[in-house]
């Protein structure tokens, strides 16, 4: 056996492409299922039927699943034979039946199938024919399911039945010519194609319990948990009636395998039933002595399947009780590896001769020792979680491993323990928080890392695809995808917060307070968060939009699809598949109904693409924007009126003043609230909203800010209206910060909040330098407005227009709206407004410090706009006549 490559990992199976090598040089490729399930699966089956994992150690059921196979696949070729229509359902043959001692697991072997499931309808242009593509399928899945259950083959129908909703996987697709007369003109290309489908999985992991058909069912034949039972009866009387169907239309051959193969398979099903405890199937039938002979016939096959037991303790296991009763019991308590251990030095010679030669011999001990970490570091390297470099460690070291095997994932194992991976993970996540380009490159990759994906499972085409990618580019995309990328490196924190979370819930649970589940919850979102806060702050003067993506990012769980609905207002094509993407990922990881083309991935696809088209509806997209502005071979008034509308709404940035001051006043205000609320006990009342408190800090600060930057601005802009403004913002700044620093007065007269801001802060000063501060402040702007006047005429409207009276009004409307809650004792409301009004002065000053440049082009276009209509007048009254004006237009 050689092995390509692992398909796939279910519940209670790996699917492994091997190719199988004959005797006589023959060679074919086959799917390997090994038994090998995780500690869930072999947990709920002990549950059932009180023994280990039938598939994986019990030779009668792996033989079952040999003959189901064949049974089902000629059943239902037969039924078309008698039927007399063509079947369009075949079965994943099975090859051989094998023992994988290296992982102590039966394996099944069945030919390989290539083919597909079933493709999405959002994906496919032909939305009508992929919609019956899936519709046909389910349809096939309740006749194959109806079928099945009337051969008796219950089981086999629970494996095929729609109500299980990964059911649709266990089938795959394929398309083949159908048939049809060609005339001499035509093409053969054109035949009309049909599907077949294959059914490759007909072996359960867990009882059948999520339909209630099959436990009714279950539940009459005496069993309580169903788990791919047949009725014999029934399937004989099924058989019967099909062969002498087939012997009359000629297909003795087929009727005597199918009669022999049905035998067969009731014969391994009944010593496989017969061989488990199985306190809830049929119970009575342990009065039965042949049956508890065969139970201790089974467990002896399994335990020297096993080597537990060694040939000359078998003939004492089949007579005495008490002998059995022991072994059996070590078995049970402790279970696992330490109870076969102890059943080995019981039953097996060789091994207790090795157990006496490793407490005796220093060098067997060695030996054994080196042997063992040898083992282990391949398993290891095996599992990825250390390099192939690796050597068998020291004591220590092998015990850190260990540890770290049982306790960590396999990348944070391997990140602990190699120093190459380590470096280059460590330089991977500073590039992604530092180089743009990589920040950008890495959200590119997973992009054409998800079109792959599509393109593999045939959801998209290879011209599709290409359009996909010619399509992600452009500077908003840019934007989006640095921040996409930074989001998917959040993601490498997961098996950090992972603990966290269990932890905190745990805690809530036993009485804790709620917030040890909640803060950790929201860890990932406030770091998405501060993500999406960087890339607004950064790309500011690009005027790219983050509305979306920070409302997104906030949110549990489905937060770091943040930047893919933002894309929306740039490229709707490139969010909905990358939307479409996200959603097909999340109903994959929903436990128990989620997985690849299951009915839940195709149900989350289906209201995911009706929500996508509601929203299309109602959100104009960036193309249909396009397409409604004016085109260059329209009238010039209306371009000219745009471009004068365009250029007073980018010379004073309204909406970007409110939402840059809400953000911000949301972020720091909110944190105060949230961390006065956790640590109401510990501080004091005053702490929030005292006089000179941590909001009244927060102004201060704010107002420092703002009288910096605008000095900033005061030496960015050239122009004599926007040096006005800043010199406005300068001294309004200046006079709030001498307004809100403490007052030097005796510390009896002090608040609290005072005292201790004025012991944090290290300085204040008296009310009269307070005053003459916000006196000299005032004198300094009315000289400036003195100045303007008389040295730019110009700008003397300035004063009175719109532009410097409308920002006024909403900072004007904070201290009104802040004198009205002070009235009404709302002191956090008070000062939370008053922190929103000092916020809008600092994001004007930092606004015109980033457009300093746009500001003065701006400028020169009104002077050279103003000069071409000083020159148009003078043509006009030069030339009055009908042609001059139109010259002169």
């Amino acid at each position: 056996m050689r092995l390509i490559r692992t398909l796939g990992n279910g519940r209670a199976a790996t699917a492994e492409l091997v190719e199988a090598s004959w005797n006589d040089g023959r060679r074919h490729l086959f799917v390997e299922k090994v038994f090998a399930p995780g500690l869930l699966t072999r947990s709920i089956y002990r549950l059932a039927f009180a023994a280990p994992f039938a598939y994986q150690s019990n030779q009668h059921a792996i033989l079952a699943c040999f003959y189901r196979r064949r049974v089902v696949s000629r059943m239902l070729e037969a039924s078309a034979i008698c039927d007399e229509r063509e079947s369009s359902v075949d079965v994943a043959l099975p090859a051989y039946v094998r023992y994988d001692r290296d992982r102590e697991a039966y394996v099944l072997a069945a030919s390989f199938v290539e083919g597909r499931g079933p493709i999405l309808a959002c994906a496919n242009q032909s939305q009508a024919a992929a919609e019956n593509e899936m519709a046909g399928l389910v349809a096939e899945m309740r006749r194959v399911e109806r079928q099945l259950i009337d051969f008796g083959l219950v089981g086999s129908g629970w494996q095929v039945s729609p109500g299980a909703m990964v059911s649709t996987a266990n089938l795959l697709l394929s398309e083949h010519a159908g048939l049809r007369v060609v005339h001499s003109d035509e093409s053969e290309a054109d035949s009309p194609r049909s599907l077949r489908y294959t059914i490759i999985d007909l072996e359960s992991g867990i009882p059948a319990i999520l339909v209630w058909r099959y436990l009714w069912q279950s539940w009459r034949r005496g069993a309580v948990f169903p788990f791919d039972d047949l009725d014999s009866q029934k399937l004989r009387a099924s058989c019967a009636d099909l062969v002498d169907q087939l012997v009359q239309r000629g297909e003795q051959n087929l009727a005597a395998e199918l009669s022999a193969d049905v035998e067969a398979l009731i014969a391994v099903d009944e010593q496989w039933k017969a061989g488990e405890i199985a306190p809830f199937r049929r119970p009575w039938t342990w009065f039965s002595a042949q049956r508890r002979a065969h139970y201790r016939r089974t467990c002896i096959d399994r335990w020297q399947q096993q080597r537990l037991v060694d040939s000359e303790n078998v003939p004492a296991l089949e007579t005495s009780v008490w002998f059995f009763a022991l072994m059996w019991l070590l078995g049970v308590c402790p279970p696992g590896a330490i109870g076969r251990w102890f059943q080995s030095c019981l039953a097996n010679r060789s091994h207790r001769e090795r157990v006496r030669r490793f407490a005796t011999d220093n060098r067997v001990r060695s030996a054994f020792w080196m042997k063992y970490r040898r083992r282990q570091v391949k398993a290891l390297r095996e599992q990825q979680r250390c390099s192939n470099r690796t050597r068998p460690a020291s004591s220590l070291g092998f015990i850190g491993h260990r540890l770290l095997r049982y306790t960590t994932t396999a990348g944070v194992h391997r990140y602990l323990v190699d120093p190459t991976r380590r470096a280059r993970r460590n330089n991977q996540m500073r590039a992604l928080l530092f180089r743009g380009s990589y920040q950008i490159a890495f959200g590119r990759k997973a992009f054409r890392a998800a079109t792959r994906r599509w393109q593999s499972r045939e959801w998209l085409t290879d011209d599709e695809a290409m359009r996909l990618d010619s399509q992600f580019s452009g500077p908003q995309l840019a934007v989006y995808s640095r921040g996409l990328g930074m989001h998917l490196a959040i993601k490498f924190f997961y098996p950090l917060i992972t603990p966290l979370k269990v932890g905190g819930i745990a805690m809530a649970l036993t009485g804790g307070s709620v917030w040890f589940a909640i803060l950790p919850i929201m860890i990932l979102p406030a770091a998405r968060t501060l993500v999406t806060l960087f890339s607004l702050l950064a790309n500011r003067s690009h005027d790219v939009p983050h509305r979306h993506a920070m409302f997104v990012g906030a949110i549990p769980v489905v937060g770091s699809a943040a930047f893919i609905v933002q894309m929306w207002t740039a490229n709707p094509a490139v969010s909905k598949f990358l939307l479409r993407d996200f959603a097909s990922r999340f109903a994959r990881k929903i436990p128990i109904y989620g997985g690849p083309d299951s009915r839940t991935e195709h149900a989350v696809l289906a209201i995911g693409e009706r929500l996508l088209r509601l929203v299309a509806v109602f959100h104009p997209t960036s193309n249909e924007v396009a397409e409604a502005m004016p085109s260059r071979s329209e009238s010039k008034d209306v371009q000219t009126s745009i471009a004068k509308e365009q250029s007073h709404w980018m010379r004073w940035p309204y909406r970007k003043v409110m939402r840059d001051s809400l953000l911000v006043t949301a972020v720091c205000c909110g944190g105060l609230w949230a961390a006065n609320y956790m640590l109401a006990d510990s501080l004091s009342k005053q702490w929030l909203t005292g006089e000179n408190g941590a909001l009244e800090s927060v102004q201060l600060l704010v107002l420092v800010c703002t009288a910096i930057a605008g000095c900033w601005a005061l030496l960015r802009v050239k122009a004599s209206s926007w040096q006005s403004i800043a010199v406005a913002l300068v001294c309004v700044a200046v006079a709030g910060a001498a307004r809100e620093i403490p007052s030097a007065v005796s510390q009896a007269s002090l608040s609290d909040g005072a005292y201790q801001t004025a012991e944090a802060t290290g300085f204040a000063i008296s009310a009269a330098w307070k005053h003459g501060v916000i006196a000299v402040a005032v004198c300094v702007w009315l000289s400036r407005v003195a100045y303007a006047w008389l040295k730019f005429p110009e700008d003397r409207k300035l004063w009175f227009s719109p532009m410097f009276v409308w920002p006024a009004i909403p900072f004007a409307s904070c201290f009104v709206l802040a004198e009205l809650f002070e009235r009404s004792k709302w002191v956090t409301a008070e000062e939370t407004v008053e922190v929103f009004g000092y916020t809008m002065m600092m994001t004007v000053a930092i606004w015109m410090i980033r457009n300093a440049n746009v500001l003065q082009d701006w400028r020169s276009e009104e002077a050279s706009r103003d000069g071409r209509s000083a020159d148009m007048l003078v043509s006009e009254k030069m030339d009055p006549s009908a042609e001059g004006m139109k010259r002169a237009a």
